[in-house]
């Protein structure tokens, strides 16, 4: 597996011309596949237009240099029409927030990891408490600009992981008693966290309850009692998305 720091900024050399075609600049995701489609390379003549170069197209991937096996694996973007749609679409993945499926901010992606394919294995995140974390992919359901939505726990994204095996009819209620009260233990816990993360940050933008009473204004600091208004309003999601 390979770090996007560990790919990006070293040089794509030719094999077959021996040149130096330019260095790995930034990444082109695919979203919905959950990988690095291409790399933006800078060749340094950006007066002629950003290069790409297909993750497809790599030959090898090493720790001091990318190679392909001809100068023409890098294109113009104008002559890969597929990838330049996905780098319009601007997903990064790293400096998104991860939103489980139930709607709480569980942190802020800072890295990834791709395979020899280009495949993203894991996402490295930075929890609520400045604390690290790694979710693999097969907790994400959804890859997108601003925001990773992940499955809750450690539970896959998918809809037959996320249903809990069916108890037969005759099960003593008393032996599942003692999990709500994990779980709301557990929720808890993290709403705190969640809590002491929004304190003090400014909103990006002006948010509102449904019938136009202000929760916050743009560039306001997020405080308990804006916390409290946008709890009741329905509005903590958005609010969380927001700063």
């Amino acid at each position: 597996m390979k770090k996007s720091v560990d790919i990006l900024g070293l040089p794509v050399i030719s094999i077959s011309e021996g040149l130096e075609l330019g260095t790995a600049k930034s990444l082109v995701i695919n979203p919905a596949q959950g990988a690095v489609a291409a790399l933006v390379i800078d060749d340094g003549k950006w007066y002629l237009g950003a290069k790409l170069l297909p993750f497809t197209a790599i030959a090898g991937l090493g720790e001091s240099a990318i190679t392909v096996e001809s100068a023409s694996n890098v294109v113009p973007v104008s002559g890969a029409p597929d990838l330049e749609k996905l780098l319009a679409a601007g997903v990064a993945v790293i400096g998104a927030k991860v939103l489980t499926k139930t709607g709480r901010i569980q942190g802020k992606v800072t890295e990834i990891a791709v395979d020899a394919a280009g495949k993203i294995v894991t996402c490295e995140i930075e929890e609520a408490d400045g604390s690290i974390a790694h979710i693999p992919t097969q907790r994400v359901f959804t890859f997108a600009k601003d925001v990773v939505i992940v499955a809750d726990g450690d539970a896959p994204a998918t809809p037959a992981a996320a249903k809990p095996a069916e108890a037969p009819a005759a099960a003593a209620p008393s032996a599942a008693a003692p999990a709500p009260a994990a779980d709301d233990d557990s929720a808890k816990k993290f709403d705190d966290k969640q809590r002491k993360y929004l304190l003090g940050k400014k909103a990006n933008r002006r948010i509102e309850t449904d019938n136009g009473v202000v929760v916050v204004e743009q560039g306001g600091e997020i405080t308990e009692e804006v916390l409290q208004k946008a709890k009741l309003a329905g509005k903590f999601v958005e609010l969380s998305m927001s700063i």
